[in-house]
């Protein structure tokens, strides 16, 4: 309940800094504009969540269930747009087109939103679609062919609702994203909540207006954190007993799979091949420049800081979740289930709100830590704790009670028993957790921007300084992407080499 309290900080910010003007609170409401902005938001966030369970539930089948040539391959490939940051991979589609078509407007506003963050984020749902697929007994659906369904009546009838919680859990971390997205969108020129609050803190030094329109946001974020409960609802039997672990029948393309591999390739070409030959492009017209004077050290340190602060906050993070985890696993009920719910609403607030509660509460009360680096990285474990409670709640529901019971029966205390049966079995969740925390904190940019002390700068904020959120000189930009994107791969390769290992034959 403590980490839940810390997590709520924020919230707390909005709700009693000076308490709430109801007059502003109004005004704010009834303005156009915030209504404007309100179905800006819940338009991106729909869009992209419903494209992104599309395309995760498709790709996962292609690479699961089909005889697809070169499915190991393009299993592994389907998952990299996961290491290029979304407002990385927004700039360099605003660069190709402004080379390309100055005059177009087709990437700006809501289409072009929705397109080009659902490549960057449909992984979030595919990665768990794959291993749910690869986890779940055949039998059951060739039980259901048996009675004479086709194989797509089976699989929505059967299948589809065995991949609820996958599907959810990932559409979860889309949405909520989307509600604090800001970089991306200031490129993509789309207006939402976010992009509002960002403004009028750092531009109209409205921080009152701010925080009133961040209430709406956190209101819309528990509305996400109950309908999730709900679409989830009870987990499905899979089957009484062990049964038999085997592969399941190959559904036939036939001559569509070379039609399906096209397909295949066109995705990567715009989820993989523009942002890399953007940055690549980039990084050759800086080495051809007769007067290229780029400073390298700057690159250098900036990176150094970016994995720092990562592994930093990987570690806080996991600890700070495990309590957590363990309630919500072990001891099911309403406290643990809001106990873990409370850890996701900062997660859909803008960074510019949490890093203003920390500066509250730093110049308040706890003057020592105020723009320090111990503050940014309190402030990345509020808005990624919920990614590694998520995570460790699978890695601990693998360490069944049981076997802590067999442990004490042989005489062995509580405390020896979790850290030399427990937490080895959920090992595995707490690493994943770990894993995507680093990720997100190389590729987070609003609160970096306002709480990096000063002569520290990431590879996120040192790649915005370069550009000022505008297409000037993508070559001298193109450094900071190529090294964010390069920082931001390895932790998703070994996230993505986790999830999609083949599950232990029982």
């Amino acid at each position: 309940m403590l980490v839940a309290l810390l997590a709520l900080t924020p919230v707390a910010y909005l709700l009693f800094r000076g308490g709430i003007s109801l007059p502003l609170l109004l005004r704010e409401l009834s303005s156009p504009t915030t209504g404007i902005l309100v179905t800006n938001t819940l338009l991106l966030a729909l869009g992209v969540t419903l494209t992104c369970a599309g395309l995760g539930v498709a790709l996962a089948l292609l690479v699961v269930r089909t005889d697809l040539p070169a499915r190991p391959l393009l299993t592994v490939l389907f998952a990299l747009p996961l290491g290029i940051p979304s407002f990385v991979g927004s700039y360099t589609w605003v660069a190709t087109f402004y080379e390309l078509a100055p005059r177009s407007t087709f990437i700006y506003g809501l289409p072009g939103a929705v397109i080009i963050l659902s490549l960057a984020m449909y992984p979030y749902i595919y990665l768990p679609v794959v291993a749910a697929l690869r986890g779940l007994d055949p039998a059951q659906e060739e039980a259901a062919r048996s009675l004479g369904t086709s194989a797509a009546v089976a699989f929505f009838r059967v299948t589809l609702p065995q991949l609820r919680t996958a599907i959810a859990g990932g559409g979860l971390i889309v949405a909520l994203h989307m509600f604090a997205e800001f970089g991306a969108l200031e490129l993509l020129r789309f207006r939402t909540l976010t992009t509002a609050i960002v403004q009028r803190v750092t531009v109209l030094s409205a921080p009152e207006a701010a925080r009133t329109l961040s209430l709406v946001l956190a209101v819309g974020s528990l509305a996400l954190l109950v309908l999730d409960l709900k679409v989830r609802g009870r987990p499905s039997a899979a089957r009484t007993g062990g049964g038999v672990a085997r592969a399941p029948s190959l559904w036939r393309l036939g001559r569509s799979r070379w039609l399906w591999l096209g397909a295949s390739g066109f995705l990567l070409t715009l989820a993989l091949g523009v942002p890399l030959s953007a940055m690549g492009g980039g990084l050759v017209r800086l080495l051809l420049r007769p007067d290229a004077a780029f400073d390298w050290a700057r690159l250098i340190g900036a990176t150094q800081d970016t994995a720092q602060y990562a592994l930093a906050t990987a570690l806080a993070a996991s600890i700070a979740a495990i309590p957590v985890s363990l309630l919500a696993v072990r001891y099911p009920g309403r406290l643990a289930m809001l106990t873990e719910r409370s850890t996701w609403i900062a997660h859909s607030l803008p960074g510019v709100i949490v890093s203003l509660a920390l500066v509250y509460l730093s110049v308040r009360w706890l003057y020592p830590i105020y723009q320090t680096s111990s503050m940014l990285v309190i402030g990345y474990v509020i808005l990624y704790l919920p990614i590694a409670v998520g995570a460790q709640q699978v890695g601990f529901g693998h360490a069944s009670p049981q076997f802590d019971n067999v442990a004490r029966s042989l005489g062995v205390r509580s405390l020896a028993t979790f850290f030399r049966v427990t937490l080895p079995l959920a090992l595995p969740g707490i690493a994943v957790g770990a894993v995507l925390v680093m990720l997100n904190v190389g590729k987070e940019l609003t609160m970096t921007l306002l709480l990096h002390p000063t002569g520290t700068r990431t590879l996120a904020t040192a790649l915005w300084a370069t550009t000022e959120g505008e297409v000037l000189d993508f070559a001298a930009a193109a450094p900071y992407a190529a090294a964010l994107v390069a920082i931001t791969a390895i932790p998703a390769f070994v996230m993505i080499r986790q999830t999609l290992r083949r599950p232990a034959r029982r």
